[in-house]
């Protein structure tokens, strides 16, 4: 066994980690837009797309904080391990059932739930153990890197999603998948990652242990006022922004008369935009406070999703640059405001806090994703992309002008 030590030699066991679960990433990717295709060609419904990214996202929002404490209880190692096997187990399964015929939605429906738990213990896993992998001077630099492997792997995804429709079948798809998701658990079995120290909660003599850390999740949150609001801010965000890719298959199909070719060309440009959003923040650096960075994204972030919103039908290409531009204000929010966390929460409780600030966020997005398919069903796909930008521009504008947002990063609770 190998013990990584973030004072020592940490790059090269941190990113023979990082490599095995980008992998696994890009087969996962590749699956989900082979999937939504079939969706897509097999109902042509938004309801139905919408409701299979729902039940993805249920875990997220009621598992979340569950899944925080449980973490920072557990070996973080053994959750990422166990985590990438329910994964592989999961596709492996729905690839047999395309292999036979007896394929059904609700099969998929209920394989992107099961994936979704798997992937929520990992992602929330691998988010806090980097703090104890990486030295605090390069987490920033880190998150960057993130940033622009999130915007490559929606490029490629997509792109390799739609060459892999033309060249296999299904079921040979979701076993890439599992094969990725093999080669991110050998690194995690010879590489050990460092521990933080347990400190205990107060709870009373009856009160389960796992809401008494839950409950100082919360706590922890709500002390922070700066915190508080930008929790606000981001959930109503989420309300449109995190569900509006949902219904670009339709935005393609029925606004714009494309195909597969189309949207792979789409969702790849919404990848670009983050690509080059983490080279702006990695040669620019962003602004010294780096919340006034994320401000700064979600302003962009609205204006390009406002023009996929006013985009004509013979215009894919205007919709295609505004897209790239919301992937690069999509960079500009993200990376920073992950780096400023995880160096301003204590790491005993990054597991709940990041637990709890996930499961608040992401519940508005739960509420998106069952409001939208009907929306778009009578009205289409475009008006939500323009109310969305609006919103998104609007609350950028507003967080500018919250004393306790632009100073998030000079009061602790």
């Amino acid at each position: 066994m190998i013990h990584l030590n973030r004072d020592g030699a940490w790059a090269g066991c941190f990113f023979t980690i990082w490599t095995g679960q980008t992998l696994s990433s890009l087969g996962t990717r590749v699956a989900q837009f082979a999937l939504v295709w079939w969706l897509t060609e097999k109902t042509g419904s938004a309801t139905i797309l919408a409701t299979s990214v729902l039940v993805a996202f249920l875990p997220s929002v009621f598992l979340a904080p569950v899944v925080g404490t449980l973490t920072d209880r557990w070996n973080r190692r053994i959750v990422m391990i166990v985590s990438d096997a329910l994964v592989a187990a999961a596709m492996a399964g729905l690839a047999c059932l395309f292999w036979t015929g007896f394929i059904e939605i609700w099969h998929i429906y209920a394989v992107n739930f099961l994936t979704s738990v798997g992937r929520a213990f990992q992602n929330l896993a691998m988010v806090t153990s980097t703090p104890m992998m990486v030295p605090e001077r390069h987490l920033a630099r880190i998150q960057g890197t993130n940033q622009t492997l999130h915007g490559v792997l929606s490029m490629g995804g997509p792109l390799l999603g739609a060459l892999a429709l033309a060249a296999f079948e299904m079921h040979i798809i979701l076993a890439i998948d599992v094969l990725t998701a093999a080669l991110a658990i050998g690194p995690l079995i010879f590489i050990l990652i460092p521990q933080p120290e347990r400190v205990e909660v107060e709870q009373t003599s009856q009160e389960f242990w796992i809401w008494a850390d839950l409950r100082e999740g919360l706590r922890y949150l709500w002390r922070w006022p700066g915190l508080r609001y930008l929790l606000l801010i981001a959930a109503v965000l989420n309300f449109f922004g995190n569900t509006m890719l949902t219904i670009s298959p339709l935005l393609i199909t029925d606004h714009f008369n494309g195909g597969a070719t189309e949207l792979g060309w789409f969702n790849s440009a919404w990848g670009v935009g983050i690509v080059l959003g983490g080279i702006v923040v990695g040669v620019w650096g962003g602004f010294r406070r780096r919340i006034m960075t994320t401000i700064f994204g979600w302003i962009v972030y609205g204006i390009g999703t406002v023009c996929v919103g006013i985009a004509p039908v013979d215009s894919l290409a205007f919709a295609i640059a505004g897209i790239t531009l919301s992937g690069v204000g999509s960079s500009l929010i993200n990376a920073p405001l992950r780096a400023l966390l995880q160096a301003n929460v204590n790491p005993h409780v990054q597991g709940r806090v990041f637990g709890a600030f996930e499961s608040l966020t992401q519940s508005t997005t739960m509420f998106g994703l069952i409001v939208i398919g009907p929306v778009t069903d009578v009205f289409g796909p475009q008006p939500w992309f323009l109310a969305g930008g609006l919103l998104t521009l609007f609350l950028g504008i507003s967080a500018r002008m919250i004393p306790s947002v632009v100073s998030i990063e000079d009061k602790e609770p």
